[in-house]
């Protein structure tokens, strides 16, 4: 796990601790125009906590948590017309929160 996955990993920590929830929710979509391509962001309880990740983080870096057994696919969605348009689910180990 690199620096940035490490930074987004206590977001994530602390984000569910404190909503007391275990799911967060990664979305992106296509803005549609130049200069703006995909946006996307991670919501916990319906809120952006992805503001606070480092520049430049991507999805690969949710896949590493994910891998490293920290979160898990509960629903994943994307679009077949627009593979921008996109929503995954996940469930955040609890174990893995005590044990990084």
């Amino acid at each position: 796990m690199n620096e940035c996955q490490s930074i987004i990993r206590a977001r994530i920590e602390a984000a569910v601790t404190a909503g007391q929830c275990d799911t967060i929710d990664y979305q992106s979509e296509w803005l549609g125009y130049l200069p703006f391509g995909v946006y996307h962001w991670v919501e916990c309880q319906g809120q952006d906590i992805s503001s606070d990740f480092p520049f430049g983080w991507s999805l690969d870096d949710l896949t590493v948590l994910e891998q490293a057994g920290f979160l898990h696919v509960l629903d994943s969605y994307e679009n077949p017309e627009d593979h921008f348009d996109r929503h995954i689910r996940y469930r955040v180990s609890r174990t893995a929160l005590f044990t990084a």
